[in-house]
């Protein structure tokens, strides 16, 4: 990916009966700062968050709103599942355009439309188990506090967007014309880069390489 403007968003620790929401506001936010027009103008409706006791906006489009919370359940389902231990993890959304390729069989087989990411946010995210007390009183203390750190690191991921969508213009493209924001796709890695499972543009690189591999080794009839 060449000439990508890449951010980096402040690290958040959560328990994990707050990843969901965490993650979900700030995809929505993004969205939202990322709707700069096209066809017709996305309408961010504020979404008062019970979970942790802030309002966002969110997007009012269908379409997305059916392309993020995949992502979210995915996102969480790998601390559950693949991260149960190490607790580590990045989500990495992409802004991409589209440009035709040149007709080949090659082309044909991986499609015909290139993605040209222009835009990419790095969300680290660290999950910590709360702490559990035989006081039922004290389990509830420790709930709060745990809504209100999270609370408030969402908060400060929020305001680091938009500063940044704000400061940074020159590298974005021309809007969609068919759509209120720019395309987008969703991965998910370790925070040392390793590829997770869940992410598209991960399975796309494995299916290109495999695909590759076997046209290399089809023999050559003359």
């Amino acid at each position: 990916m060449l000439n990508v403007e890449e951010f980096v968003c402040p690290e958040m620790t959560l328990a994990m009966c707050h990843v969901k929401e965490a993650v979900r506001t700030v995809l929505h936010t993004l969205v939202v700062c990322r709707s700069l027009g096209g066809l017709w103008p996305a309408e961010p409706r504020p979404t008062f968050s019970e979970v942790l006791d802030l309002t966002y906006m969110r997007t009012d489009c269908a379409e997305f709103e059916q392309e993020l919370e995949p992502k979210v359940r995915q996102f969480s389902e790998l601390f559950e599942r693949d991260l149960a231990h190490s607790g580590r993890a990045q989500l990495i959304f992409s802004f991409y355009t589209t440009k035709s390729r040149k007709q080949s069989i090659w082309n044909i087989i991986v499609g015909s439309d290139e993605k040209i990411v222009f835009e990419q946010w790095r969300l680290p995210v660290i999950v910590m188990p709360m702490r559990r007390y035989p006081n039922p009183a004290d389990n509830l203390k420790e709930e709060a506090n745990a809504q209100a750190t999270a609370a408030q690191q969402v908060q400060q991921t929020l305001q680091f967007i938009l500063f940044r969508v704000n400061a940074k213009v020159d590298h974005l493209p021309p809007p969609p014309p068919s759509q209120p924001s720019y395309k987008f796709e969703v991965s998910f890695a370790s925070l040392d880069g390793r590829s997770l499972g869940g992410g598209g543009s991960a399975a796309a690189a494995r299916l290109g390489t495999s695909l590759s591999s076997t046209i290399k080794h089809i023999p050559y009839i003359t």
